[in-house]
């Protein structure tokens, strides 16, 4: 009876802790007075993604990425490895699934919105044209309202601090900031894909060097055995007694 006790009182606390687990992960961070389901922990307004993700032969792929009305959106991509040919189709969806932008079978490609509706737009990537070999690609994703920024000044403003050209200032530094970020994106791109040549070239230099050795390694067996096939003769044995007639 004890040990069933206390069977139940441990299962209790468990099932607590989990529920108490539950109800913390539902809620966002807070954020300029209101939660924020990005978990945009720097407080400033604006999310920002990049990943890299495979996707295989005759698939497409979405990402989806929540906007806020009248946001700047501004989507790069890169395929890094994948065959020969390196290309992809890449869509922009808006929410009722309706191409807004088409990018037809490329390496790379960029797509800038500066005064986007509400809802949850869809970033995909077609590997339609290769069935069998899947494709490395680079994303990079940054979107922003540059109407919050006038929320924060007021704010700010409450702890008296002087805000008479701040909305300004911050507009043009987050500019500047957008316009660092694409650059950085773009010299990113292309340092993931030289470090990808160069694991293609150190391997294809590697695999020609080792069947090299191989095919030198048989022509000197072959030229030895042949020399020695030349200089071979077979013991004779001589004959002493004449032929009669």
């Amino acid at each position: 009876m004890i040990m069933k006790a206390i069977k139940k009182t441990v299962f209790l606390l468990l099932q607590l802790m989990v529920i108490l687990c539950h109800v913390l992960l539902l809620n966002g961070e807070i954020i300029l007075g209101e939660e924020n389901a990005e978990f945009d922990f720097d407080g400033l307004p604006g999310a920002q993604h990049e990943f890299k993700v495979y996707i295989p032969g005759s698939t497409e792929d979405c990402f989806f990425q929540p906007v806020a009305k009248g946001a700047k959106m501004h989507v790069n991509f890169e395929v890094l490895k994948g065959g020969s040919d390196n290309k992809v189709d890449f869509y922009i969806r808006d929410w009722e699934w309706r191409v807004i932008h088409h990018i037809s079978y490329q390496s790379n490609g960029v797509y800038s919105l500066d005064d986007a509706q509400a809802g949850t737009y869809a970033i995909c990537i077609d590997n339609a044209f290769n069935r069998f070999g899947h494709k490395l690609v680079y994303i990079f994703i940054v979107t922003f309202v540059m109407q919050e920024w006038v929320q924060f000044q007021q704010e700010l403003g409450e702890v008296n601090i002087l805000t008479a050209n701040f909305s300004t200032s911050l507009q043009s530094v987050q500019e500047s900031v957008s316009a660092v970020t694409e650059f950085q994106s773009s010299a990113r791109f292309n340092v993931i894909r030289d470090y990808y040549l160069l694991n293609d070239i150190n391997k294809y230099v590697q695999m020609w060097s080792v069947a090299q050795c191989v095919l030198i390694v048989v022509a000197s067996l072959t030229q030895v055995f042949s020399l020695r096939r030349l200089f071979k003769t077979s013991a004779v044995t001589p004959t002493t007694s004449k032929p009669r007639a």
